[in-house]
């Protein structure tokens, strides 16, 4: 009985030397960010699921999403948004056995009153999965959930570039 005691004293202690550590190196789980603006206007339709993850983001940040040009401080402008899949190795047979998956996402922001703030720019994710013929089922779930994650993170990476824009300062070029 005296061992199984010891075990959870040591466990205890561990886990409070690992809480500890990652307190003093200045870990600490992402917040919402400072956004420079409090409302946009979002040039895309929420009943896309892309559209509707970035448009969350910006919610979840603070923004509040106008449905008049005219109401919003800055104009997102999202546009030429592609999912590719690129042959990254073949088999002995000839049949693919790795994908390269790619998700981008080209955006431009500009003022209310049209000046540009962040000319167009592209942001592009990309997954490696390898195909198996046998498991043609568990590969397209697969596949559908990474598109899913580089949606996730695409809508992430926006909303911090957004966050280090300058309203007050000089238009973009």
């Amino acid at each position: 009985m005296n061992s199984g005691n010891e075990t959870t004293r040591r466990r205890l202690l561990l886990a409070g030397l690992a809480t500890f550590g990652l307190a003093g190196c200045g870990f600490h789980l992402r917040g919402q960010l400072d956004m420079p603006f409090k409302r946009a206007y979002l040039n895309a339709s929420r009943n896309e699921r892309f559209m509707n993850r970035i448009a969350r983001q910006l919610e979840i940040n603070g923004v509040v999403l106008t449905e008049r040009l005219n109401e919003a401080e800055v104009s997102i402008r999202l546009f030429n948004i592609k999912r590719e899949r690129d042959i990254l190795s073949l088999n002995r047979a000839g049949k693919a056995r790795e994908y390269r998956l790619l998700t981008t996402l080209n955006y431009a922001v500009e003022r209310a009153d049209g000046t540009t703030l962040r000319p167009a720019e592209r942001i592009a994710v990309r997954r490696d999965i390898t195909y198996d013929d046998t498991q043609l089922l568990a590969k397209d779930q697969e596949e559908a959930m990474l598109y899913r994650d580089m949606e996730d993170d695409i809508a992430q990476q926006l909303v911090r570039r957004l966050a280090a824009i300058k309203l007050d300062g000089p238009a973009a070029q």
